[in-house]
């Protein structure tokens, strides 16, 4: 039998299985686009449109969350400028996503935030990183109507500058798109702002989530809400009202035999020592006058010295991919004899 609070919170839901979501109108958005969603994505973009661009898009990592957001986001493009926020290490690689898969949208119109001193509303898309939004607090002023938010277990816990600085701005948008790899369900505290943030009148006291599912005990100093309790019940709540979750065995059929990602590694992570030294190196690549054995040598040092080069973003993007703590991560690295 259905208990009172269960029962109040799915008054708040719209009951509409994924099967039962209607088609959106997808006409204004880029041809390329939206005939390169898979047949899943496609219902991911209708499930966020019948929610009104408001939702939690935890699909497994791997099933093109990303194509999914730009297409949610460029059906709402008339309520642009749109903002961005990403871990550091992935800010230009989200910039190649819009430029591969949204041909209407002029590339000097894409701004990446890199230090404090740009300007948040410099172009049509905006994308900053979650550590450099909390710096911004004078040009936070001016509201988005459009917001995706990738990876926000950045926003589980509200003390956090970063948490403090998203949450006005996901209060006054209409579209909030946050993408998260499969949720905590084990820690259902962790997950209030995230729902705050899409649904505020869904649970609008920590108190109604936190006694609930949280696995509420009292001790002698106060409540602790650590623990988890009705999980399938609360799975069940937010898979009605907010999220959207798919896993790799669900849509196995409809992915391609392998997927390759490509990571831009930010300009500003190369010493200006460094860039001039691999500018060097492919002048001297094509040079004239070396054999095809000296050619080769000088792309085998280049090969190295480039490597070199990304190791700071390599090191950055690797822990903000552990620090979500749900993506499973396989490093491949050569040893070097010193």
């Amino acid at each position: 039998m259905l208990t009172l609070a269960f029962t109040s919170q799915l008054e708040k839901t719209s009951l509409c299985p994924v099967a039962d979501i209607p088609e959106a109108d997808l006409s204004g958005v880029d041809s390329k686009l939206v005939s390169s969603l898979l047949p899943f994505q496609g219902t991911g973009v209708n499930f966020a449109i019948a929610k009104r661009g408001r939702l939690l898009l935890a699909d497994d990592m791997g099933l093109g969350k990303a194509i999914q957001a730009i297409c949610i986001a460029a059906y709402y493009q008339k309520e642009w400028p749109l903002l961005v926020v990403v871990p550091s290490s992935v800010r230009f690689t989200w910039e190649q996503v819009f430029c591969r898969w949204l041909l209407s949208l002029r590339p000097d119109r894409i701004n990446v935030v890199v230090t404090r001193k740009d300007c948040l509303t410099a172009g049509l898309v905006n994308t900053v990183s979650f550590n450099l939004l909390s710096k911004l607090e004078r040009q936070l002023k001016t509201p988005f109507k459009v917001v995706i938010i990738d990876v926000p277990h950045f926003l589980k816990n509200i003390k956090t500058a970063p948490c403090r600085a998203a949450m006005p701005l996901l209060k006054v948008a209409k579209r909030v798109i946050l993408l998260s790899g499969t949720p905590a369900m084990s820690w259902p505290a962790e997950l209030y702002t995230q729902i705050l943030a899409i649904k505020p009148t869904f649970f609008p006291q920590f108190l109604t989530l936190g006694l609930r599912y949280c696995g509420a005990k009292r001790m002698p100093w106060g409540w602790d809400y650590s623990g988890s309790s009705n999980l399938g019940e609360l799975e069940l709540l937010l898979e009605e009202a907010v999220m959207l979750l798919r896993l790799k065995c669900d849509v196995l059929s409809q992915l391609p035999a392998k997927q390759r990602k490509m990571v831009v590694v930010a300009p500003g992570q190369i010493s200006a020592g460094t860039r001039a030294a691999l500018d060097a190196m492919a002048k001297e690549m094509t040079t004239k006058d070396k054999t095809k054995q000296q050619q080769k040598e000088a792309l085998i040092l280049f090969f190295n010295r480039t490597a070199e080069a990304k190791i700071p973003s390599v090191i950055e993007y690797i822990l903000d991919l552990l620090e979500s703590g749900r993506e499973k991560c396989l490093l491949f690295a050569y040893h070097k004899v010193w």
